[in-house]
């Protein structure tokens, strides 16, 4: 008997002796290569195609967590950023950047970031124009930052030649160039942030379903094991959908759950009710930490170079206490967008307050003010703002209309108004 049963009571131990000898009278174990856990394959078994890989927790090491921004994000995982467009999304992850490429401060006494290199791919910006000036806004140390662009196409690799660029150039693709992805960390070293902005733009053309949760997981698991392997942050952009009656906030991001499933950390951006300009930055899902209070931010303008104006996230001092849930349940898209046309026609107001401006000079500086070009033309259209072409070779210019005598203060007769 052997010893483990000699502990069992009397009838227990006889039993499980005998259901061991007739485990091996029906299946004699195999003297050959041991499976993947070290213990041998039964003899009469057919082989499989593949076998589960496993650890022994008793194997395996307690890590804690190491934290980019502490109770947000941190190395080894997945986070979101979601939100409606023009909310700042994409502000907050190259603030973010600015401030791992400094080892800067986060905001509300959150911590300091790690010294570190940042990988940004970017499908919706272009680099000259806008992610740069916006990394210059941000104070960000430009040295860090690598901007991933294209992927260039190789021919096979022969046995005696190196390969040779056909010319081609793709997108990049979480389906196909993930190994390219990971060597670009390597070479580059010291990599602790990878921003992807947005995410679905980099799901390949025509190969997955991201509407399927299956799919969806496919694609995520081995870029959240690139994470891991890598000890670096990945945090994506994510549009919410379209459905603004739902008020949960994890429900809000993207068409399908399972991205935010697969993220550990999942914020959303959006304007405070209510209000111009004050926007919140409010989790909708942590995983690894305790519940974290919310942030508020403006978005200024900054002159970056010889005219080049660039906007920027402003945080404020101190944390909200109003949930994503709270927030969403809270705001329609009625006030909302009240509040965003609000605040461009007081744009248009000051900008415009001493003269004709280039159009193209207001154009950019609402572009930079995050100010969408639809509320833009709804504003001028609300302030009879007149547009201009005063010759031939100059660009159009926008005025406000002229003030009648009562906007003035003056009767039609010239005369005070009391």
């Amino acid at each position: 008997m052997a010893e483990t049963d000699q502990k069992l009571p009397r009838h227990l131990g006889a039993a499980a002796a005998a259901y061991r000898a007739e485990r091996d009278r029906r299946q004699p174990l195999s003297t050959g290569a041991p499976n993947g856990n070290g213990r041998p394959r039964s003899g009469n078994r057919p082989r499989d195609k593949g076998e589960l890989e496993s650890r022994r927790a008793s194997d395996i090491k307690a890590t804690k967590i190491v934290w980019l921004w502490p109770g947000r994000f941190a190395r080894k995982k997945l986070g979101v950023i979601g939100g409606q467009p023009d909310e700042g999304k994409s502000l907050i992850t190259l603030d973010m950047a600015a401030a791992v490429s400094r080892g800067r401060e986060w905001p509300c006494g959150e911590g300091r970031a790690p010294l570190g290199n940042v990988v940004i791919l970017s499908a919706e910006d272009d680099a000259a124009d806008t992610l740069v000036p916006r990394l210059m806004a941000a104070d960000a140390d430009l040295e860090r930052v690598e901007i991933i662009q294209m992927v260039r196409v190789y021919e096979k690799d022969t046995p005696d030649l190196p390969p040779q660029a056909t010319g081609e150039r793709r997108m990049f693709s979480l389906l196909d160039d993930l190994k390219l992805l990971e060597r670009k960390i390597e070479d580059i070293g010291d990599i602790a942030l990878i921003i992807i902005d947005p995410l679905t733009a980099y799901l390949g053309v025509k190969k997955m379903d991201s509407y399927r949760t299956s799919d969806v997981r496919g694609v995520l698991a081995p870029l959240a094991e690139l994470a891991t392997k890598r000890n670096v942050a990945i945090v994506s952009v994510m549009h919410f959908n379209k459905n603004s009656s739902i008020t949960n906030a994890i429900n809000r991001i993207s068409d399908s759950v399972a991205f935010v499933a697969a993220a550990r950390h999942a914020f959303v951006v959006m304007r405070e009710p209510n209000t111009k300009q004050r926007r919140l930055f409010l989790k909708a899902k942590n995983n690894l930490a305790a519940d974290t209070k919310g942030l508020a931010y403006g978005i200024e303008a900054r002159l970056v170079a010889d005219d080049i104006i660039a906007p920027n996230i402003v945080w404020e001092t101190e944390h909200v206490t109003i949930s994503a849930n709270e927030a969403l349940a809270t705001a329609e898209s009625g006030p909302t967008e009240k509040s965003a046309l609000a605040e461009a026609i007081e744009f248009l107001k000051d900008k415009l307050a001493n003269g004709p401006v280039p159009a193209t000079e207001v154009e950019d500086h609402a572009k930079a003010l995050m100010i969408s070009a639809r509320t833009l033309r709804r504003s001028r259209k609300a302030l009879g703002v007149a547009t201009e072409k005063p010759g031939l070779t100059e660009g159009w210019i926008w005025k406000l209309p002229a003030k009648t005598g009562d906007e003035d203060g003056q009767s039609p007769e010239g005369g005070q108004q009391r």
